[in-house]
């Protein structure tokens, strides 16, 4: 089992050939690296890994050209180049939760403030919005949602139904109406993060120049609820989360890291309780201790004024932390003792792209020996107008079928295995001593009382009492002296 990190950056402007971009697939616990890409800069959230292994594809959105790049896993030089109907400024796509590996669509945000949506095996576009009419900042998608945010500081929520109600030809009131807009911002609008939780529990993070993150509950059929607005001490560039959703993390414009736990202990009631909730304002102040404080890029960079954290991901189990800033440094970060684990391998340009995969190197899909002369290189060419009704109706799609491989080892969730092993470990809280189990009254405490261990402990405490007893006899006798000592 391993964490891979890939990673990229936007390059020079002035390099049109892109000579010096590079990005990289690289171990997250180790020094190895497993793959480069070349010739391969993106905008900031422009580039996707659709998936992880032998015959997967990295896309990757050249800035300032309209212009697609694929890669196949393992291959430096680009296998495929796609035209764009424009300039994407940013890149995802919509996975299914109970297959993350196979994503069906292709999200795209571009220049104009539309919002592009292709399927993944048939090229085909199904769907182009207009939420915005700035460039697109970041894309998020998870649960049937859909949220875009743009420079021109809104977010616009839609959702898969209301997206596709024109592609198959359903026509209402609400057809391009989204799920929820929402305004609250003043500048640009930097990260997007949904929480992986329940379907019924859906939180959107947004994050903007304007020095604020905002928490909003989806749950709601009514559109976005505003939960809770946290003032940073500057403008907000990154925004990562806990796995479980108990910790935010702030990357700011002046190159430090800022952690936000979203429960905390009550002082009076020793309960723990949410942070912020009911709408309330949480304002973060100035940390001069560094207690919740990153400064690792602001100390790899001197002067630090001008170095912004413009990307930040949490591992799986939320305890690395890793961040890229605008000069082309990235870290891996022990979020318990902040100290730097590792550092990542620099980039020209600031970082753009930044996506954690939790892999089994024993997988098949890592094995590349020999030749696959079946493999799928290229992925359906990018339609560049939207589909039709007959269009969809004619569709063929050409799937290859493989069957799935046998578990090498027995599963860790065995019904049968997990009640063995409770079973053995009953027997190690078994009574089998002389312990004498007593219970007084009705308030539920229990006293397990061993004869020979009263006994001991009451000789040790006659032993400490008469040692006590001397020790005061000799400071009383000593403080007398020293008393007739001076009055002399």
């Amino acid at each position: 089992m391993d964490e891979l990190v890939y990673y990229n950056a936007t390059g020079k402007p002035e390099d049109k050939k892109n000579l010096t971009s590079f990005s990289y697939l690289s171990s997250l616990h180790s020094t190895k690296i497993y793959h480069q890409y070349r010739q391969s800069p993106s905008s900031p959230n422009g580039s996707v890994n659709l998936s992880i292994g032998h015959g997967s594809h990295l896309l990757v959105a050249l800035p300032e050209k309209p212009i697609l790049h694929v890669y196949l896993h393992g291959k430096e030089s680009p296998e495929q180049i796609i035209p764009l109907p424009e300039i994407l400024t940013c890149l995802t796509c919509y996975r299914d939760s109970e297959d993350p590996q196979k994503p069906t669509l292709l999200l795209g945000g571009s220049v104009s403030g539309r919002l592009y949506v292709w399927s993944i095996n048939s090229g085909l576009l199904l769907a182009v919005k207009q939420p915005h009419y700035q460039p697109l900042t970041h894309i998020a998608a998870y649960s049937g949602f859909i949220a875009t945010g743009s420079k021109d500081s809104r977010i616009v929520v839609h959702t898969l139904n209301t997206i596709f109600m024109h592609a198959t030809g359903i026509d209402t009131d609400t057809n391009d109406k989204p799920f929820a807009t929402i305004t609250d911002n003043t500048l640009p609008i930097t990260s997007l993060v949904f929480n992986r939780g329940l379907n019924n529990d859906v939180k959107l993070v947004s994050s903007s120049l304007d020095s604020t993150v905002r928490m909003y509950s989806l749950a709601a059929a009514s559109g976005a609820e505003l939960l809770t607005t946290i003032v940073a001490t500057g403008p907000v560039t990154a925004l990562a989360a806990d796995p479980a959703f108990r910790a935010l993390y702030l990357g700011l414009a002046d190159g430090q890291i800022r952690s936000v736990p979203l429960f905390r202990v009550n002082p009076r009631t020793k309960v723990v309780e949410a942070v912020g909730g009911m709408g309330r304002v949480v304002t973060l102040k100035p940390d001069v201790d560094n207690l919740e404080t990153f400064t690792c890029h602001q100390d790899q960079h001197k002067p630090a004024a001008d170095v912004a954290v413009t990307q930040l991901k949490v591992s799986f189990d939320g305890t690395l932390l890793v961040s890229g800033d605008s000069r082309g440094s990235l870290f891996v970060i022990d979020i318990t003792t902040k100290q730097v684990r590792k550092k990542l391998k620099e980039l020209v340009g600031e970082i753009s792209t930044l996506e954690l995969w939790t892999v089994d190197l024993a997988d098949a899909r890592f094995d590349n020996t020999g030749v696959d002369k079946n493999l799928k290189r290229t992925i359906p060419v990018l339609k560049r107008s939207v589909a039709e009704s007959a269009d969809l109706s004619a569709l063929k799609l050409s799937l290859k079928l493989t069957a799935e491989p046998q578990p090498t080892t027995p599963s860790p969730w065995d019904f049968d295995s997990w009640i063995d092993q409770v079973q053995s470990e009953e027997k190690a809280f078994a009574n089998l001593s002389a312990v004498d189990s007593h219970t007084f009254g009705n308030t539920g405490f229990s006293l397990n009382i061993d004869k020979n261990t009263i006994r001991d402990l009451n000789k040790e405490l006659q032993d400490k009492d008469r040692t006590y007893a001397e020790l005061k006899a000799k400071y009383d006798e000593l403080l007398s002296e020293y008393t007739a000592a001076v009055s002399k």
